[in-house]
């Protein structure tokens, strides 16, 4: 069974390494390298494993399909999780955890994670994103004696909760009504004919429950206060991981289940409100904030509103889709260098507030490069991929006929430019409340300087990453 190898890779590594480290308590950074080198394998058995000249190859009746988009997501959370569980490693190392099953749990968040990219069916679906949920409910918490992090676990939990219970039910309304839980069943017996009530009822359910996942408005009160609370490399996983999920089964979900006239009709207006509100929530809510784990929570929630513009756009002019995948690329690259620098500063300053970062430039010059150019991306500032991702997304809100969403997103980032340069301004053109030289390892050096480059270097050739989607979308 090539096609979910990696999965079971992941799964069983992270299951013998549960076992070591029960019974033979190994150092934990052990396991961490071990942990990269089990995700680097996934990386390479799922980059060669061919994907049939189909639409999608269907095993086990139609619940799992292997497409290049699935493919392409696979990859995806497998090098998020390659650089989370780098991120772990290169912390502060007094909160290091002593435990090693922290760097195992990142393994079963990315086969869950994996898992879904591929669903094709409601059951197979809901399985996955427990396993990544309930793995994230014990990583975001897994600081016991920090208050904070408690309390950012116990919130997760609640609302995480109570999302898997708006699915669950949506999930139930419409297996009842179409008799189907597999996606393309469930848009065959819808056809083209009107959605019953209970249907719409269903879909709307399923929206709220994924819309938890991508921290859109209303469904956002989570993501501050855990992005804060959890360890930085958990945060990080949090709002490119978990985020690309919840949007892989948007897609999934609307355009095949909910792929009818009718459904668009339904589920558009919803979409449209989500992201207008995340746009503007996300960036006017991020300008107050002087924690910058938390800015970097809300500045997540306004792009969320972003992507969802993408959904939209493909239903009215098909094709832009693209710039989804754009986007996620740009956000990945962008994100997680920001935290990764985070996690590195951690161990010299002791805070997350904006002005400890004041002066940055004078004790290491390669992390606040770093910061800088990341956060200039997320403000979408040319010559970064930011740009890029922006301005795909604008352009596709402009050719499908999204004017109020093209002009609420123009007004969310300049709002976004505030609060991102007030960061680059505190670390180049603020006095340092230290000089106390902050240590980076050459490994992390190294790792920043790629992100940093392909940032600059997919802002200066875009054409080679919108050939890349292109070909992941054929």
């Amino acid at each position: 069974m090539p096609w979910i190898a990696p999965e079971i890779l992941l799964t069983a590594l992270a299951c013998v390494l549960l076992l070591v480290e029960a019974f033979a308590k190994p150092c934990p950074r052990l396991i961490g390298f071990v942990t990269l080198a089990g995700i680097f394998a996934a990386i390479g058995i799922t980059i060669a494993t061919p994907i049939a000249s189909e639409f999608y190859v269907a095993p086990w009746g139609g619940l799992y399909c292997l497409d290049r988009p699935a493919q392409f997501f696979k990859v995806f959370f497998l090098v998020t999780a390659a650089l989370v569980t780098w991120i772990s490693l290169a912390a502060d190392e007094e909160s290091l955890p002593n435990r090693g099953e922290f760097f195992v749990f990142p393994l079963l968040t990315a086969a869950g994670l994996c898992l879904l990219a591929s669903t094709m069916d409601f059951m197979v679906l809901f399985v996955a994103l427990e396993l990544v949920t309930i793995s994230f409910y014990i990583l975001v918490a897994y600081q016991r004696t920090n208050a904070i992090a408690l309390e950012a676990g116990v919130k997760y939990l609640i609302l995480g909760a109570l999302s898997s219970a708006f699915l669950v039910m949506g999930i139930a309304y419409t297996f009842g009504i179409t008799g189907s839980t597999q996606f393309v069943e469930i848009g065959r017996a819808i056809g083209h004919g009107p959605l019953p009530l209970g249907l719409k009822f269903g879909l709307l359910l399923i929206i709220f429950g994924l819309g938890f996942k991508v921290a859109a408005v209303p469904f956002h009160l989570w993501a501050p206060d855990v992005y804060q609370g959890a360890p930085t490399s958990i945060t990080a996983f949090l709002s490119v991981g978990s985020k690309a999920a919840g949007f892989i089964l948007l897609m999934r979900v609307l355009y095949t289940a909910f792929g009818s006239a009718a459904a668009f009709a339904t589920w558009i207006p919803m979409l449209s409100v989500l992201a207008a509100l995340s746009m503007l929530l996300g960036n006017l809510a991020a300008i107050p904030q002087r924690n910058l784990k938390r800015l970097l929570a809300y500045s997540s929630i306004g792009h969320s509103g972003f992507m969802l513009i993408g959904i939209i756009a493909q239903i009215r002019t098909p094709g832009l889709a693209i710039s989804v995948f754009i986007y996620l690329i740009t956000y990945l690259l962008a994100n997680l260098a920001a935290f990764l620098v985070i996690a590195v500063a951690s161990k010299t300053i002791r805070g997350e507030q904006i002005h400890q970062y004041a002066g940055l430039w004078q004790r290491s010059p390669v992390l606040a490069a770093s910061l800088a150019i990341a956060l200039v991306s997320l403000a979408g500032i040319p010559p970064t991929i930011g740009f890029i991702g922006k301005l795909s997304i604008f352009g596709a809100a402009w050719q499908s006929g999204l004017y109020p969403l093209f002009w609420i997103g123009v007004v969310s980032a300049v709002a976004g430019l505030y609060y991102y340069l007030g960061v680059v301004k505190a670390m180049f053109w603020s006095e340092p409340l230290d000089n106390t030289p902050i240590p980076a390892c050459l490994c992390t050096k190294a790792l920043l300087l790629v992100l940093s480059g392909l940032t600059l270097l997919l802002g200066f050739w875009p054409q080679g990453l919108q050939h890349l989607v292109r070909i992941v979308q054929s």
